[in-house]
């Protein structure tokens, strides 16, 4: 169901109500120096009500501790991103916090996420947070870039984010009433039931890594594949920066997330999959894996499952995995096998 909304005059093509996120407070007057020192891209210089930076909390080794979205706020800064990274992330801010006027508060339990995926060509270019209202009740709508970076699509952010408070029982149709989501015929095409598939079909066509499935601490930043997107060579110094900085000099990274396109397989391969190419080690390993829905009408590609029954509709697979560096460039082939049937991945660029 293709949705319009008032929202900078896009249209929105689905609006979900999200998985559960980590979402992380930290206030105090000293918020920007210690997140600065802990965090891979430029964080000091974001304005209250601003847009936000993509960054990686790094650890002593510049392992990747946390994966988040940093929106500057009046008290300090609030941090989004996958579930299950808040206890690690608090931990270590108070580790490096002494002195200073810093707090960091877990408010994963406080808040219940919607997103609103627009429709291709109707992107933004960086990561805005703007105030709404939902039935009276003060709320933030955040761009994030969870959605609509694939190469076959107009590069730029297709996300909506809205964290509504869990003990306000809000539906579907408030959210997509704030962002002036309709249809035709007045009604809000949404969903109030928690849709974590829908999701990750979404993401993983748009190539974007998820913290805790992709990837998680046992990785540097490089192997997640967002350089331009996360870090930062010359903010100054953060915890961890010696390691990253030496990576990007030598350029010798072994494995990265890409993205792959799977043909000839007539099931979804398994998470955890292996890539052989030439030899008995192997060359890849796929981390997510979804089916997407293509279709030549005006929306594009469908947010889908299964196969529909308009015989017009064709599956594709796509999934998201580490590389080899023999495999890092776009159009390297490996191959797999799903119930004892061979496929071919291919790496996709974008």
């Amino acid at each position: 169901m293709i949705c319009s909304s008032l929202f900078s005059s896009r249209d929105i093509v689905v609006i979900l109500r999200m998985c559960p996120l980590s979402v992380i407070d930290l206030v105090g007057k000293d918020a920007p120096a210690i997140l600065h020192n802990l965090t891979t891209n430029v964080v000091k210089t974001l304005e209250p009500g601003g847009p936000g930076s993509e960054t990686f909390i790094t650890n002593l080794k510049g392992k990747c501790i946390g994966h988040v979205l940093a929106f500057r706020t009046e008290e300090g800064y609030r941090l989004i991103g996958a579930a299950g990274q808040s206890d690690a992330i608090v931990a270590l801010l108070d580790q490096y916090t002494i002195r200073e006027d810093a707090q960091p508060r877990i408010e994963d339990a406080s808040w219940q996420g919607w997103l609103a995926e627009s429709l291709p060509g109707q992107t933004s270019h960086s990561l805005r947070q703007q105030s709404i209202e939902i039935a009276g009740t003060p709320a933030t709508l955040y761009d994030v870039p969870w959605l609509g970076l694939s190469a076959d699509a107009e590069p730029g952010f297709r996300g909506r984010l809205v964290l509504t408070p869990v003990d306000m029982n809000f539906s579907g149709a408030d959210i997509g009433k704030a962002i002036g989501a309709r249809t035709d015929d007045g009604e809000a095409g949404v969903g109030d039931d928690v849709d974590t598939d829908t999701f990750h079909r979404l993401r993983i066509a748009a190539g974007y890594p998820w913290y805790g499935v992709d990837f998680d601490d046992s990785q540097l930043p490089q192997e997640v594949n967002r350089e331009p997107e996360t870090i930062s060579f010359t903010k100054g110094c953060y915890l961890g920066q010696e390691t990253v900085a030496r990576l990007d000099a030598l350029g010798k990274v072994q494995k990265k997330l890409v993205r792959w396109s799977i043909e000839g397989a007539d099931t979804p391969p398994a998470v955890d999959t292996k890539l052989f190419a030439e030899g008995e080690k192997p060359v890849g390993r796929l981390t997510s894996v979804a089916w997407q829905i293509a279709t030549g009408g005006e929306s594009g590609e469908k947010s889908g499952g299964e196969p529909g029954k308009d015989p017009s509709d064709a599956r594709r697979c796509v999934a998201i995995g580490f590389a080899r560096r023999t495999h890092f460039d776009p159009g390297a082939e490996a191959r797999g096998t799903v119930d004892e049937q061979e496929f071919v991945a291919k790496v996709v660029g974008g």
